[in-house]
């Protein structure tokens, strides 16, 4: 149950951070600032009834798909490969794909928590 609150916690950053691309955040926002389209990866830290959650947000252009993983390059210049959950919600301009469905040039951003694989991928087509 907690670990379905922290991935529902993810998400609703994730769901932010698409509200904060679209300018819903205001002019000005810290939200804007730090999430907008200038993200290359933040670390956000919570503590859930005590449990310590590390997520990693990574955003970037996808070079390469599997079924498995992500691979994007990252505006500083950084190629990474980003394991992913087959559980992961995956979403293509807000609906919800297979992680197969993302292609070469679409913007992804990932989540996960620590090390582990990433069990959220938003991605558009731009």
């Amino acid at each position: 149950m907690r670990r379905l609150l922290g991935i529902a916690a993810a998400a609703s950053a994730v769901a932010a951070f698409a509200l904060v691309q679209s300018g819903a955040a205001g002019p000005g926002s810290l939200g804007s600032y730090f999430f907008g389209p200038k993200l290359v990866r933040a670390e956000v830290i919570t503590n859930e009834g005590g449990t310590i959650h590390d997520y990693r947000v990574d955003r970037g252009k996808v070079r390469a798909v599997t079924p498995t993983s992500l691979t994007r390059f990252e505006r500083d210049g950084t190629l990474v490969t980003v394991p992913v959950l087959a559980t992961a919600d995956v979403r293509l301009d807000g609906v919800t794909v297979p992680l197969t469905r993302l292609r070469k040039r679409f913007t992804a951003t990932t989540v996960r928590d620590g090390p582990a694989a990433a069990s959220i991928v938003v991605s558009t087509r731009n």
